[in-house]
This record gives structure tokens, C-alpha cells and sequence, in this order.
């Protein structure tokens, strides 16, 4: 009896957690990371609804909870930079009485590796070069490591896969962008004093900007509807500062001054908002978890959720299925519709950050108008209804995974 391997490529969200459930059923698992090390910086992201109750079941759930993003009181203002109201912005995304999180993506991830880094061989800058799937396991060669021989691999390597690449194809016949690019990075802290924040907004696009009350760099994100969405050149900074000057030429705000901080930004991300659509996440060996399958595209904000929930059920399905097609194709089976009803939010083209045209705009100006009254009497939920339903829309299985104690010994070896 020996004990079974599996290489997961990405070490972000969705991998460590896979890592996490492999590892404590007995799996003997590598993970591969391209970055030369963890990356702990990045936006804001949510831990809500059925990911919650996987981070729960990891005993992380007061570690993650601590993290806490606290966003600072927003001023929401008019196309003609004229103050609309000051919303309570982290409230507005969360209701407080709820256990979702909002946390920084770096602080998850360094929770995630801290409580995985004993379990499972981490390889930092290094990546897979090709596979091979065989009978007997997933043959693969790396740029800097010895090839080595795998049960299963999972790609959890974003929405840029390279598994992905390897196996399926290039990203432009999964890749479906809708429209937006987004844009997050830090500000000099000599740009905005300590505890402001602004909203700002015309039809088709939107500056967001917050700077915590610790004295924390404030933080830009900005967001526009682009003519011909994957055409900037993600690589090339030239082309990126340009298509942000083009897409705010007309605002009346500061937004000029915040682009021109951004070839001095150490860590910026920018990219389309986009989603992955795929039949299959899996062939053969080898499978897809979280944004390299499914991504709902950076608005929902529900990407990391999902990969969350995903990685749980992938790791559930591949203890208790010997062979690993079997567990893929039950792991598709359980998680098509919630990943469906998650994507759909990000299609809606009225949503809070973006408003699309000027009605659209006027009718979301009107609502976060409201939106102190709602909370002074606890009413906001009703604006979160249509995300509370698709975040709770999995219900995880009693024979899922849950304790080393109860799995320990059982499924590690075939």
C-alpha cells in the first residue's frame, strides 16, 4: 500500500487549501509556485457563505476573523466631484451581522501557507513545463526541478492557468472577458491623509480610493468599461498607464494625479474582468480548481469563495473516489451549479462599483444614497440578497472531510 501524491501548481487561495485536506487525509502533496515567494500584498478579498464553513472546518476561523479588513467611512461623490453622502463601505459589502470576512488577498494567503507549510513540499520559483498522463500517474517536467511522477495533478495557478495551457489549450477559448479592466495598486501616503476615502463615478467607469486609519498607504482601485476588452498589453506598463489616462481624460476629480502615481507602484494589478467558462475542468489525471476553472471575474467578488469551497470539494472527492477521474467528475458534478449562480452575478451590468450608462449610474447613486438609512435600521441585507443566496448555494456533505481524527488512516493508502 503506498501512499498517494499529488502536485498542485499555484499557491495562492485554492492551493494551499487543497494542500491543506490532501495532506491531512495523508496524502503526500507538492506545491509548485512560480513567484520566487509568497505574495502578500493585493486587494481586499471575501471569505463568505459555504467558504466560511470550510475555513471553519480548517480551525482558521478566528485567525482569518482577526484579519479583518476595517475600511474607513467613504464619500461618495457626484460626475461633478460634488459629496453625495458618506457611506459606511465595509459594512455595505458585509453586513456586520454576518461571518463573512473581508480581508486582504495576501493576509489569506500567508493564513493559508502558514497552516500548510509543515504538510506539504512547497517549491517556489519554479513551474511545469510539460505532462505527461499515463496510466500510472501524471509524468511531469519542470523548469528547474527533476521531472518527477504524480497520482494527480490540479492546476491552481488564477486565471492565467498555465496547467490549464498545458493541457487544454490556449487561455483565449476559455477566457470571456465582459467589458471592464481593473486596476489596484498603492498610493504615496503623502497623497491622502490617514482615515478618507472617495467614490467616484461616471457611466463606464470608477475610482475608488482608501486609506485606512493606521496610516497604511491608501489604496487606489479603478475600474472602466474598455472598447475592445484583452487588447492592452498586460505586460507592457507603457501601454496600461495609457489606456487608464484615455479612459479618464474627462473626470473632474484627482483621477489624473492618482494614474500618474503608477509607474512608481511596486505591486500593481491590472487586467481584464473576465470570466472562465469551460465543459470540463478535468482530463485524465489532471484537474482545474478555483479561478483557473471557474473564475467569476473580479467583480462578483466571489472568486475566492468559490475557490475556497472548490478546492474543499476536489480534496472530499479525491479521498473517497480510488480513481481519480471518478473524483473529478463527481467534483464537477457537485459544484456546476454553484459556480454557475456565482458567475451570474458579474454578468449584471447595473452593479454597485460600475454603473454602465447614466440611468444606471443615477438609479445606483439614488440607492447608496439610501443606504445610511438602511443600516441605521439594520436593512441593508436586503441589497445583499441575490449574493447571500449564491454564496450559501453548496451545501457541503456529511462525508466530507472534516477532522484529522476522523480521517487520519483512512483513504491515505490504496
Amino acid at each position: 500500500m503506498t501512499t498517494r501524491t499529488a502536485l498542485i501548481s499555484g499557491a495562492s487561495i485554492a492551493g494551499p487549501v487543497l494542500a491543506y485536506w490532501l495532506s491531512e487525509a495523508g496524502w503526500d502533496v507538492t506545491v509548485v509556485e512560480r513567484a520566487e515567494r509568497l505574495r502578500t500584498s493585493g486587494y481586499p478579498v471575501d471569505v463568505r457563505g459555504t467558504a466560511v464553513d470550510v475555513i471553519r472546518r480548517m480551525g482558521l476561523y478566528d485567525e482569518v476573523a482577526e484579519q479583518r479588513y476595517r475600511h474607513v467611512l467613504v464619500q461618495l461623490l457626484a460626475p461633478s466631484g460634488r459629496r453625495l453622502c458618506t457611506l459606511d463601505y465595509g459594512n455595505l459589502l458585509s453586513s456586520s451581522g454576518s461571518e463573512d470576512v473581508e480581508l486582504t488577498r495576501g493576509v489569506l494567503s500567508e493564513i493559508l501557507y502558514g497552516a500548510t507549510k509543515n504538510r506539504a513540499d512547497y517549491v517556489f520559483d519554479d513551474a511545469i513545463t510539460t505532462l505527461h498522463d499515463a496510466d500510472d500517474g501524471v509524468r511531469v517536467t519542470f523548469e528547474h526541478r527533476r521531472p518527477e511522477t504524480f497520482d494527480v495533478v490540479v492546476g491552481a495557478d488564477g486565471i492565467h492557468s498555465n496547467v490549464r495551457t498545458l493541457v487544454f489549450g490556449d487561455e483565449s477559448r476559455y477566457l470571456h472577458h465582459l467589458g471592464p479592466y481593473a486596476a489596484v495598486w498603492d498610493l504615496p501616503t503623502d497623497m491622502f491623509e490617514p482615515g478618507t476615502g472617495f467614490f467616484y463615478s461616471h457611466p463606464g467607469r470608477t475610482v475608488l480610493v482608501e486609506r485606512p486609519s493606521d496610516g497604511a498607504p491608501a489604496r487606489a482601485f479603478l475600474t472602466f468599461v474598455h472598447p475592445e476588452p484583452g487588447t492592452v498589453d498586460l505586460r507592457d506598463p507603457g501601454a496600461v498607464l495609457d489606456a487608464l489616462h484615455r479612459a479618464f481624460a474627462d473626470d473632474r476629480w484627482r483621477t489624473g494625479d492618482v494614474i500618474d502615481t503608477l509607474p512608481g507602484a511596486d505591486d500593481v494589478y491590472f487586467d481584464t474582468v473576465s470570466q472562465v467558462r469551460m465543459d470540463e475542468w478535468h482530463s485524465g489525471r489532471v484537474a482545474l480548481v478555483g479561478d483557473a476553472a471557474y473564475a467569476p471575474a473580479f467583480l462578483s467578488g466571489q472568486g475566492t469563495s468559490i475557490a475556497i469551497a472548490g478546492a474543499y470539494v476536489l480534496a472530499s472527492e479525491l479521498v473517497a473516489n480510488d480513481r481519480p477521474e471518478q473524483a473529478f467528475a463527481a467534483y464537477q458534478l457537485r459544484l456546476r451549479g454553484y459556480v454557475k449562480n456565482n458567475q451570474d452575478l458579474a454578468l449584471r451590468t447595473d452593479g454597485t462599483v460600475l454603473a454602465r450608462t447614466s440611468r444606471q449610474l443615477l438609479r445606483r447613486n439614488l440607492k447608496l444614497r439610501a443606504v445610511p438609512l438602511l443600516q441605521r435600521f439594520q436593512l441593508v441585507s436586503l441589497l445583499q440578497a441575490k449574493l447571500r443566496t449564491a454564496a450559501n448555494d453548496l451545501t457541503l456533505s456529511d462525508r466530507d472531510l472534516r477532522t484529522a481524527a476522523h480521517h487520519r488512516g483512512h483513504g491515505a493508502t490504496r
